[in-house]
C-alpha cells in the first residue's frame, strides 16, 4: 500500500500544479494573442509629410502586411515638430499593436535633455521597438547652379560670402537639422537653418534655389543627384554604394559626421511581447521578399529586419551619440 502524502508534501505538490497551470494559461494567452493579431484595421503613424522615403517605405511595408494581416493597413502622415506629433499620437494610443510609429532618429532628437527641459515623451520608456527595417544613409548636397563641385569648394564660397547661404532640414531638433548644426560647428560656417515638413520639400527647395544646401536621405535626393538636379557633396557615415562617387565626411576629415540613419517601427510601451513579436516576424518576412527587395533598392534603402532586443540596443548607442552632439554644437544650432 502506497504511503499516504504528508501534509507538507502535499502543500508543494499543489503549489506546483497551480505555478504549471498558471504558466500554460500565460503560454496559452500569448499565443492567442499572437495569432488573433490584428483584430481591426492596423495604423501606421509616418510623422513627416508625403513624399519622403520614410513615407514611400511606409506604403509599401502596409501594402504587403495588409494580405498576411487580414485587415486594412493605413498610413497616417502626422508633420509637424520634427515629428513629435506623430510620436505623441502613437505614444498616447491603446498598447494593442494596432497603431504603430514609422519613424527615424528624429524619436530620439526631440527630447535629448540639451533640447527639451520637460520632454513629452522618453523614447526608450515610452516606445517599444518592433523592427530595425532599413538603413537611411544622408547625403550633403547643394544647388548645382552655385560655384561649387566640392564640400572644400563650398565651404570656401559659404566664408566668402556669409550670411547669404543657409541649410534645410526635415524639421528642428531632428537629424537632418543637427547634421547642419554639426556641419556649421566643424567648418566654422554660420550657415541659417530653414526647417520644412520633411526631406521631400527640403530636396525641392534645394532644386529650387530657395536655399543653397541641406542633408537629405540618399532615398529622397539621390534621385536628383542622378539627374543633376542637386550636386552631392559628401555622405554621412561611410562611402555609400548608393552614390559610389561620393566621398564620405570621415574621407574630407569631418569625423563628426560619422553616423548611419535608420528606418524602424515602434509600438507603444506596454504592448504584448506577443504583438511585438508578431509584428516583427511579419516585417521581417515582407523585407525579405524579393518584390520588396527590389522596390527598396530602387528607392535606394537598404534592409536590415533586425529585432526588437538588437534594435533597443542601437537605440540605447545613438541616444548617446546625439546627446553629445546637442551637447557640443549648443547654441551654434
Amino acid at each position: 500500500m502506497r504511503p499516504a502524502l504528508s501534509r507538507l508534501a502535499f502543500s508543494r505538490f499543489a503549489a506546483l500544479t497551480l505555478v504549471s497551470a498558471a504558466a500554460l494559461l500565460t503560454a496559452s494567452a500569448a499565443h492567442a494573442e499572437a495569432t488573433e493579431f490584428p483584430q481591426r484595421p492596423v495604423t501606421i503613424v509616418v510623422p513627416y509629410a508625403p513624399g519622403g522615403s520614410m513615407d514611400a517605405l511606409g506604403r509599401l511595408v502596409a501594402s504587403q502586411l495588409q494580405p498576411r494581416w487580414g485587415q486594412p493597413v493605413i498610413v497616417d502622415n502626422r508633420p509637424g515638430a520634427g515629428g513629435m506629433i506623430g510620436a505623441q499620437r502613437v505614444q498616447t494610443s491603446q498598447p494593442d499593436g494596432h497603431t504603430l510609429l514609422l519613424t527615424n532618429s528624429g524619436l530620439i532628437q526631440n527630447v535629448l535633455p540639451a533640447l527639451n527641459p520637460k520632454p513629452q515623451y522618453d523614447p526608450i520608456r515610452d516606445f517599444q521597438p518592433v523592427a530595425h527595417m532599413t538603413l537611411a544613409p544622408v547625403v550633403f548636397s547643394i544647388n548645382p547652379k552655385l560655384p561649387a563641385n566640392t564640400l572644400q569648394e563650398y565651404i570656401a564660397l559659404v566664408k566668402k560670402e556669409p550670411g547669404k547661404h543657409s541649410f534645410g532640414s526635415g524639421g528642428p531638433n531632428q537629424t537632418l537639422h543637427l547634421l547642419g548644426a554639426v556641419l556649421n560647428e566643424a567648418a566654422g560656417l554660420d550657415m541659417a537653418h530653414v526647417p520644412f515638413k520633411g526631406d521631400s520639400p527640403l530636396v525641392q527647395n534645394i532644386v529650387a534655389g530657395h536655399i543653397t544646401s541641406g542633408f537629405a536621405t540618399i532615398a529622397t535626393a539621390g534621385p536628383q543627384v542622378r539627374s543633376g538636379n542637386l550636386r552631392a557633396l559628401a555622405v554621412v557615415g561611410p562611402r555609400s554604394e548608393l552614390l559610389p562617387g561620393v566621398p564620405s565626411f570621415r574621407e574630407l576629415g569631418f569625423t563628426q559626421l560619422d553616423v548611419v540613419g535608420w528606418f524602424g517601427m515602434f509600438a507603444p510601451a506596454g504592448t504584448p511581447k506577443a504583438v511585438v513579436d508578431k509584428a516583427f516576424a511579419d516585417i521581417q518576412a515582407v523585407l525579405k521578399t524579393p518584390e520588396v527587395a527590389t522596390r527598396l533598392a530602387n528607392m535606394s534603402l537598404t534592409p536590415t529586419g533586425l529585432p526588437p532586443e538588437e534594435f533597443a540596443r542601437i537605440i540605447k548607442r545613438d541616444f548617446g551619440y546625439w546627446d553629445d552632439v546637442v551637447r557640443r554644437v549648443g547654441e551654434k544650432r
